[in-house]
């Protein structure tokens, strides 16, 4: 894995914060330490770049629920980017975290350093499917419907766009949060964030981005108007030529500006 790995290291006990500060700084991590969910959130706030983070969360410590929660209104691009410490897991453990992450006990270190290098590799690691072509322009379909995501991506493909797939609201914004595109088309229901998520994350991280976004919908009815207003929405399987001459515009306009 080349160039260092960012985590951050959340813990109330200062004898385990700094056990696990030390095992991650000598796997070869870049590591920000934060004793509390209060601190940990004001890492999270100031918008560093984060690949992993590893927080307690056992029936004893709640810090690693807390920022998890708030992480879910505020930093979405970081869901799945979670490793949790725990011997005792909490009943409402899976409900929260949907299934997104896992939980490790503390004696095993070894493991908690796997699953965090893991989860670095698939941060840093290209969609599959279609390679990144420089020369074209550049989009990013997020669709968490497999069949819609294979014929959308492959319609875009051969209509001359480099396609960067994601499938789901949160992994789109991993994709926004490590590169910008020309253009973002956006399922406007997903089961792991939805459209409207994602682009509340882009006007609050990147809000240069929100005039290149599209949306997609199963409705025939267009309910972005409250949270994106003007943004264009096209209903799935319709319209297909609508929809590439809404790209090519928009593109031109990146492009122009």
């Amino acid at each position: 894995m080349s160039g260092r790995a960012s985590a951050l290291v959340i813990h109330d006990d200062g004898d385990v914060l700094d056990l696990l500060t030390r095992l991650f700084e000598g796997a070869g991590f870049e590591v920000m330490a934060a004793p509390s969910a209060f601190r940990a959130r004001t890492h999270l706030d100031g918008q560093r770049h984060v690949e992993v983070v590893i927080a307690p969360w056992d029936i004893t410590r709640a810090a690693g629920g807390e920022t998890y929660r708030w992480v879910l209104q505020n930093r979405p691009d970081l869901r799945n980017r979670f490793v949790f410490i725990a011997d005792e897991v909490p009943a409402e453990f899976d409900a929260v975290v949907g299934g997104r992450c896992l939980a490790v006990p503390l004696s095993a270190l070894d493991e908690l350093v796997r699953v965090a290098h893991g989860i670095v590799r698939r941060g840093r690691t290209p969609p599959h499917g279609y390679p990144i072509v420089t020369d074209r322009p550049s989009l990013l379909l997020a669709e968490d419907d497999p069949l819609v995501m294979e014929a959308a991506a492959g319609l875009l493909h051969d209509s001359g766009y480099s396609v960067t797939t994601a499938e789901g609201g949160g992994e789109a914004c991993i994709r926004l949060e490590l590169r910008d595109f020309d253009a973002i088309i956006l399922d406007w229901n997903m089961h792991d964030g939805s459209g409207a998520d994602v682009y509340r994350w882009i006007l609050k991280n990147k809000p240069a981005l929100a005039s290149r976004v599209i949306f997609l919908s199963e409705a025939d009815a267009d309910d972005s108007g409250p949270v994106a207003p003007g943004r264009p929405m096209f209903r799935k399987g319709q319209d297909s030529q609508g929809l590439l001459d809404m790209l090519k515009l928009l593109v031109r306009n990146v492009k122009a500006g």
